[in-house]
Formats: structure tokens, sequence, C-alpha cells
């Protein structure tokens, strides 16, 4: 279920705080002001006459015979003893008599009716000694009419202040502006969310062919431009993988056309003397450049590789011992140059066979035939693969471990061993390098933190 739009949330959040502030915040802001002297009004007891006059009204019960009486009600009582000084009366407008249980002294000094009734009458009374003592007289139930003297302000007078402002009088003209703000509101933040609008409507229109295209937010507001400019920044990165699929994909296809154009001419000529090791090495190769292709898409995708201690001279025999066949039916030679103490360093196993795998391949296409391939394990966690063949310019140093990148469409090979050596040494915390060999050659090697000896 989603949760309800922003500008729903505006609208009630308007509301909510235009009734907070009617019922709660006003009365407060208007008892304090007045409390300090800033307000017409020349007593704070002012708040405190619609708590007298709800308690009072309740007090007066209308008879079954048309008469009325006061009945001393626990809220009476209870108001009585929070205001000493409080009095109150009711008076017939038919006859002028107070109804018993009313302020004999108050009574007496009211008016007795005659041409004019009092509405609301506000006075006090001669003598009396508190300066900010106060009543009011008003209509009461017809045909009645009441008043109340030496009420104080107390904080629980602000309840009846707020059922005041609850009577359907109060709220009427008050209706106006509450519409008046939510129509506003509303149409502010509907105006303030167009670029949000806009941003949806070019963002539905983006797919995997037009992910280049970026969200205008040259107009939107500074809260909303932050978020703009990460969701087109989120479309760069987007932009950037799909072409670098793209381009894998294309060239991986491009690498595998030739292997199975050969493979289906030798499929032609199944009597061939050399069929079933020519097929083998197509095979190989084949294998080598998916499984290559599966190394590198798995290595974008997953962060650094588990680790353990992996011994530098151990491995480099071992890949040499693995390699020594190929080698030699190539008409080349491969030399270990050992440590004069084990190398240990924090590489994940199978990665590292990769990468040396990969040096060692790479080396042998570049050596010449009756060469010799070195592999050299130095102190510092440093291996190092050596040929002796034409050497990598100083302005191709950071082109050959680019994916796909071959000196000439003639260039054997992917174009993928040196870039899957970098990224996995990357992710591994080391480094990979290429210097040219003195006499001629590329020497390339892989560092790592050292382990120190076991």
């Amino acid at each position: 279920m989603r949760s309800p739009s922003l500008l729903a949330r505006f609208v009630i959040g308007i509301t909510a705080i235009e009734l907070l502030t009617y019922f709660l915040i006003w009365p407060v802001t208007a008892i304090l002001v007045t409390y300090m002297g800033l307000a017409v009004t020349d007593s704070v007891n002012y708040w405190a006459e619609f708590h007298a006059i709800e308690v009072v009204d309740a007090a007066l019960v209308k008879d079954a015979d048309g008469s009325a009486h006061i009945e001393a009600t626990p809220a009476l009582r209870a108001y009585q003893a929070r205001n000493p000084n409080f009095r109150f009366a009711i008076i017939d407008n038919r006859n002028g008599a107070a109804l018993a249980g009313s302020s004999e002294a108050l009574a007496r000094v009211l008016p007795s009716g005659g041409e004019i009734i009092a509405i609301r009458n506000y006075f006090r009374l001669p003598n009396d000694p508190d300066p900010k003592a106060r009543g009011v007289l008003r209509e009461a139930k017809p045909p009645y009419r009441m008043a109340v003297y030496g009420y104080t302000l107390h904080w629980e007078d602000l309840g009846a202040v707020m059922r005041m402002l609850a009577d359907v009088t109060q709220i009427v003209p008050f209706l106006p502006f509450v519409v008046s703000a939510i129509l506003i509101s509303w149409l502010v933040t509907r105006f303030g969310l167009t670029p949000l609008y806009k941003a949806k409507e070019q963002l539905a229109g983006i797919d995997f062919k037009s992910v280049d295209q970026r969200i205008d937010g040259s107009k939107a507001p500074k809260e909303i431009a932050p978020f703009l400019d990460a969701l087109n920044g989120a479309l760069a990165r987007l932009e950037d993988g799909a072409k670098r699929q793209r381009r894998f994909t294309a060239n991986a296809a491009h690498e595998l056309l030739t292997p199975i154009a050969i493979l289906r001419a030798r499929l032609d000529a199944p009597n061939e003397p050399d069929f079933l090791s020519d097929l083998d090495r197509d095979m190989r190769r084949m294998q080598s450049i998916v499984e290559q292709l599966l190394v590198l898409a798995r290595g974008a995708e997953r962060g650094n590789l588990a680790a353990e201690d992996v011994d530098l001279g151990a491995l480099a025999r071992r890949m040499i011992g693995d390699y020594l066949p190929l080698i030699v039916d190539s008409g080349r030679a491969i030399a270990l140059d050992p440590p004069a103490a084990p190398v240990i360093v924090r590489a994940n196993g199978q990665a590292l066979e990769c990468m040396v795998s990969n040096l060692i391949n790479n080396a042998l296409r570049a050596e010449p035939v009756g060469g010799t391939i070195e592999l050299r394990v130095r102190a510092g966690a440093r291996l190092e693969v050596v040929d002796h063949g034409e050497g990598v310019g100083a302005s191709e140093r950071d082109l050959v471990f680019e994916p796909f990148w071959r000196r000439t469409e003639t260039t054997r090979g992917a174009g993928l061993g040196l870039s899957i050596v970098k990224e996995l040494t990357e992710k591994q915390g080391g480094g990979v390098f290429v210097a040219e060999t003195p006499g001629g050659g590329a020497t390339f090697g892989l560092t790592f933190p050292d382990r120190g000896a076991p």
C-alpha cells in the first residue's frame, strides 16, 4: 500500500497546524500578550470568564412548571473552591427577581431590566479592593440573564476557551481562512512539485537504448535539484555500465567468431592427419576465451575476493610445472628465479593462479622461438614474468590493461588476459605494472602487501 502523496501530506499538515493554532496556540498567545499588558483587554482575567459562564450556565436548571432553580453541581462547587471571591447571580427578566442561590449583594447592584436588556456588559463593583476584579453581565437561558464576578484565570480555564472557539458561531467566520490556506498550500506545493512530475515523464521514456538521456533540473527548486542531480548521476553510471556491457558483448562475440569459424573449417576435413590435435587446440582456445570472459564478468560483480596465505615461490614453481609441456612444444623455455626465503602474500589462491597464468600466456606469445621466459619472485611480495619480445612502448603501457586492447588486428590473443590481471589484482589490494626488459622485451609484475616469512 502506497503512503499518502506529498500533496495530501502538505494539505493535512496545513490543516492540522491551522486547527492547532486556532484552538491552542492563539488562545495561549493571547493570554500571554494580555498578561504582559500588550492587549486591548485590561485584565488577563478576561480569559477566565468563559469557564465561569459555562459553570453557572450548567447550574441553571429549568423545572417542568416553567420555573428554574440553581443546582449546586460538583463543577460549580469546585470552581467556587478555586476562586474564593467568585460570585454569581441569575436574574429572571420577567420580574427582575434573582433566583435562590444567587449572590444577594451582586443581584442588588445589577440593572433591574426595563427598556434595555444587557446582552454582554463588563463591570467592576465599587469599592472592590482588587483593581483587576471584573464581572460580566450577559444573557443566559431565556428568559434569564446571569452575572458572574470575581473570577481569576487558571490554566484549566483554557479548556473552556477552546470549547467556546469550537462553537459554530466562532468556526463559521474562521472557515474561509482555513479553506484559503488549504487551497493556497495545495497550489504552491503542486507548482513546486512540477519539476518532479516532468522528471517522472522523462524517466518513463528512458530505457536501455536511451540511457544517455538526462533529467532537466535547470528550473528545479534548490530542495529538489540535489535529488535530480543524484538521479542524473545514477543515469550516467548506468550509461557507462551499458556502454561497457555493449562493448564487452560485441568484442566477445567478435573474438569467438574466429575460433568458431576455424573449428567449422576443420570439421569439413576430418581426415586430415592432425585433425584431432588441431581440434583439441581449437577447443582449448575457445575454452580459454570463455573462462576469461567469465572471470572478467564475475570480477565486475563481486567485491574483494576471499583471501588466504599464499607462498609466491611455491605457486610459481607449480605454474611452471603446468605450463612446461606447452612451452616446450612451442620451442621455448621457462626458468624460475626463486627468492632467498619464502614470500607469503595474502591473496585468493585461484585468482592468483589465473593472474600468473595470463601473464605466462602473454609472455609465451611475445617470446621469440628459442627464447626463455623468466619467472622471478622477489622479497617485498613481488612476482615478475619476463619476456624478450617486442616490448611495450611507453605510450601503450596503460592501454595494454584495457579489455580487448591489441596492438594490431593480427596480434594473437583475445585481449582479455591483462585486463583480468589488473582487475583481480586491484580487488586484492595489490598492483600490476609493466616495464622494459633490459636488452629488449617486457616485464610484467604483480605486487602485494608482504606477509613475511612463515
